[in-house]
């Protein structure tokens, strides 16, 4: 049987041991205080900074896309002609100089862009009498191939510029090889140059994933627009058969 004196001492650890615990739970609880003060403090400097945002060119990129959107929509309400839509023209020149790792943002804004410029181009049609469809059809025509000349000349002039850099600095390295290898003559240590560093042209999106977004946009679509898109197509295909121009792989703009 324990004695009085025993008790006293189990009391008295026990209390101890409650003492600590209630001492570590204010530490833990003053600890977290002040972790929580600090990055209250520091969450302006970190919004500032873009931690908290989309970085600027996104920012940028979200902000374009708004307006052409909002022009888009004025096409499909009738407002003003398809002919006024917006140029695709900035947004892929903000599309060639983004970084790769805001790729993905900036082409979920492409897919709202796209979707607001085929709503305008199929409510514009329709809304037109069937006797002046033809003529549209013709004018829209004549637009994507006017833009298809234009991107093709511009593609062929970067491809132009990559090459002549290439050039360049594979010259710059034999020069240097050929300087060194002068350098060592005479010591059996000649250095040879190493091959061109002219790098290949960025690439955007795949084509995978733009038909992927766009099967996405098909199957969210209602069967009326579904069908009207058929038969815009259809028209499309057909007009262009008789213009003696290829079909598909129209690109908006």
């Amino acid at each position: 049987m324990a004695s009085m004196t025993d008790k006293r001492r189990q009391v008295a650890a026990l209390a101890a041991e409650r003492d600590r615990q209630t001492a570590g739970s204010r530490i833990l609880k003053r600890t977290l205080a002040v972790l929580l003060l600090l990055l209250l403090v520091a969450m302006p400097t970190l919004w500032a900074f873009g931690f908290f945002s989309a970085p600027k060119a996104v920012a940028e990129v979200r902000q374009l896309v708004d307006q052409q959107v909002a022009a888009y929509d004025r096409v499909a309400r009738g407002e003003i002609p398809f002919a006024s839509a917006p140029s695709f023209g900035p947004m892929m020149e903000k599309m060639r100089d983004m970084p790769q790792e805001y790729r993905d943002q900036v082409g979920q804004q492409m897919g709202r862009l796209w979707q607001a410029r085929e709503r305008a181009e199929l409510a514009s049609y329709f809304k037109l009498p069937p006797a002046q469809r033809q003529a549209e059809l013709d004018r829209r025509i004549k637009a994507d191939e006017e833009r298809r000349k234009a991107w093709q000349a511009e593609r062929e002039k970067r491809n132009q510029e990559r090459a002549a850099a290439g050039e360049r600095a594979a010259a710059g390295q034999g020069g240097q090889a050929n300087q060194q290898a002068q350098q060592t003559a005479g010591t059996g240590n000649g250095g040879g140059g190493r091959g061109p560093g002219g790098g290949g042209p960025r690439t955007g999106g795949s084509e995978d994933a733009r038909n992927d977004r766009s099967k996405r946009r098909l199957d969210q679509s209602s069967p009326e627009s579904r069908a009207q898109q058929a038969e815009y197509r259809r028209a499309m295909d057909a007009r262009r058969k008789e213009l003696g121009l290829s079909t598909g792989g129209r690109r908006g703009g």
